[in-house]
């Protein structure tokens, strides 16, 4: 069920590679956060242009923002067998396109150039309740990613995490992680969107969640794990089936509405 408060129109200066349902689950957690307290700190892996740093600049409940990002021109993807690339990737880029936003306070960014294990706690100063992990998208740097940034979580906080088919098996290690250290931590997903989400120390951001319309689990399925396997690695079969079915498409089309000569 999708909350009727929320106003995805906070997305629409910059572009962002999220989907609807995405996010109308970013915009959740905003809200099952501040149900607990009236303000809270946002950090983010993986910024790029500032897509999904724009609620959060003109949000006044949101009382600092932390940005890391490396800044690669091109980094891994598992989603394919090359690099995806960056082009023009700059801190000043993301900047200078969030002051064009009306009513953003750009002020309360704190941007780091580096990668998220490369820093340590103090370079923080304050810990973070609402972290979202969006950067490199292979299941190594996912892990890594959750090592460190665990480090700047507040003790009632929800981690977040972008593109999860892309890397279902860091989301497996990362659950055995939890549970080998008797946590009760369980990931919870938001219905048709790509974001998964661990909460922790609070049950009542758990119950929160769950009235906005999260679920418990992980969403995966093995048909679309399987699927975005073939993509990675048979790319050109891909292609090759895809030019098949809009060829069967055509035909079956023209068979429904055939020409009339005259």
């Amino acid at each position: 069920m999708k909350p009727k408060t929320l106003d995805l129109s906070v997305f629409r200066w910059i572009e962002s590679q999220t989907s609807e349902p995405d996010r109308t689950a970013l915009l959740s957690i905003i809200e099952a956060l501040c149900s607990l307290a009236p303000t809270y700190r946002y950090l983010e892996v993986g910024s790029h242009l500032g897509g999904s740093l724009q609620p959060h600049v003109v949000e006044a409940r949101c009382a600092k923002i932390f940005s890391i990002d490396p800044r690669p021109l091109e980094q891994p993807d598992d989603r394919w067998t090359y690099k995806y690339k960056f082009e023009g990737n700059s801190t000043g880029r993301m900047l200078d396109l969030l002051s064009t936003i009306p009513a953003a306070n750009i002020s309360k960014i704190q941007t780091f150039e580096a990668c998220s294990w490369e820093l340590a706690p103090e370079s923080f100063p304050s810990p973070t309740d609402f972290a979202f992990i969006d950067g490199e998208h292979t299941n190594a740097a996912v892990v890594r990613d959750f090592i460190s940034v665990r480090r700047f979580l507040s003790s009632a906080a929800i981690l977040a995490f972008h593109d999860c088919y892309v890397t279902p098996s860091a989301f497996f290690k990362i659950a055995r992680t939890l549970r080998r250290e008797g946590l009760t931590n369980k990931f919870h997903h938001f219905p048709d969107s790509d974001i998964v989400a661990i909460v922790f120390g609070s049950t009542h951001l758990q119950e929160a969640l769950l009235k906005l319309g999260w679920q418990e689990g992980l969403p995966f399925s093995h048909a679309r794990i399987a699927k975005m396997l073939v993509r990675k690695h048979f790319p050109r079969v891909v292609s090759i089936l895809g030019r098949c079915k809009n060829y069967w498409r055509g035909n079956q089309d023209a068979e429904q509405n055939p020409t009339v000569n005259a």
